[in-house]
C-alpha cells in the first residue's frame, strides 16, 4: 500500500514539474527567440513540439503510470486500425475542418456583434519548402495530436467517464476546448473534442490520434494556401462530415466501456 501511494505521489510530482517547465520554459524561450531575432520557422516548430510533450504528453504518461491497473488498461485501449477506418478518418478530417471553420466563423461574428470580442489573430507559420513542410506536419499536426489525445482522451476523459459515464465525454471536450483559449472558436473546438472523444471510445488512442493529426494537417494546408470555402464546397463538406462520422462510429470493434476504465 505504501509503495503504491509513493509511486502515485512521485508520478504526480513529475507530471507537475513537466507541465510547469513546459509552460514557463516555453514562454521564456519564445520571448528570447523574438528578442534576439532568431525565431526561425524551424526553431518555432521545435519549440512547439517540446512544449506539447512537456505540457501534455509526459504529464499524462506519468499520471497513467501512477496506478498499475490504469496503465495496463491504457495499454489495452491501443488497438490496430484497418484501412476502412483510415479512409473514413481522412474523409471526416477534410469535411470536419471545413465544417468547424464555418461554425467558428458564425460564432465569431455573433460574439463580436453581441460583446465586441474579436479574438486574437494567431495564424499558423507558413512552410516555404519541403523540409519545412515535413517539420510543420510533425511539429504542428502529428505530434500535438498524439500529445493532446494522451492528455484529454486517454487520461482526462477516461478518468471522468469512470464517475460520469455520460457527462464525462462532454466535460473532457469542454476542458479540451477551454485549454486552447480561443473563445472566438469555442463551439467548434467543443464539437471537435466530442467527436474525438467518441472516436476514442470506438477505436482507441490510435483512432482518435489519427483523426486529430489528419484534422490538424488539413487545417495547416488550408491556412497555408489561404483557401476560401464556397457555399457548394461547404455543403459537400458538411455532408461528407456527417456520413463519414456515422460510418466511423458504427464500426464498433469493442465495447464502449473498454476505453473508459483507464
Amino acid at each position: 500500500m505504501k509503495s503504491s501511494k509513493r509511486r502515485l505521489a512521485v508520478c504526480w510530482i513529475c507530471a507537475v514539474l513537466c507541465a510547469t517547465l513546459g509552460w514557463l520554459g516555453g514562454s521564456v524561450a519564445a520571448q528570447t527567440l523574438v528578442a534576439h531575432g532568431g525565431s526561425t520557422l524551424l526553431m518555432l516548430y521545435v519549440l512547439n513540439a517540446a512544449q506539447q510533450m512537456l505540457i501534455f504528453a509526459l504529464p499524462a504518461l506519468f499520471l497513467l503510470q501512477g496506478r498499475e491497473s490504469r496503465w495496463q488498461e491504457f495499454g489495452q485501449s491501443i488497438s490496430p486500425l484497418n484501412k476502412e477506418t483510415v479512409g473514413l478518418s481522412t474523409l471526416l478530417a477534410v469535411g470536419g475542418a471545413a465544417t468547424a471553420s464555418i461554425i467558428a466563423m458564425f460564432w465569431a461574428m455573433w460574439l463580436q456583434q453581441t460583446t465586441g470580442y474579436i479574438g486574437k489573430a494567431d495564424p499558423l507559420p507558413v512552410p516555404q519548402n519541403i523540409g519545412q513542410w515535413i517539420a510543420a506536419l510533425l511539429a504542428i499536426a502529428i505530434l500535438p495530436a498524439l500529445c493532446e489525445e494522451l492528455m484529454f482522451r486517454a487520461l482526462i476523459q477516461s478518468a471522468l467517464r469512470r464517475y460520469l459515464p455520460k457527462a464525462g465525454l462532454w466535460l473532457a471536450a469542454f476542458i479540451f476546448a477551454a485549454v486552447h483559449f480561443r473563445w472566438e472558436a469555442f463551439p467548434a473546438l467543443l464539437l471537435i473534442g466530442v467527436v474525438l472523444g467518441k472516436v476514442f471510445i470506438r477505436h482507441g488512442l490510435l483512432g482518435s490520434t489519427l483523426l486529430h493529426a489528419l484534422y490538424n494537417s488539413v487545417v495547416l494546408i488550408l491556412s497555408a494556401r489561404g483557401a476560401e470555402i464556397t457555399p457548394m464546397a461547404a455543403l459537400l463538406c458538411i455532408i461528407a462530415c456527417i456520413v463519414s462520422l456515422r460510418l466511423l462510429l458504427r464500426e464498433e470493434k469493442k465495447d464502449e466501456t473498454d476505453s473508459s476504465r483507464v
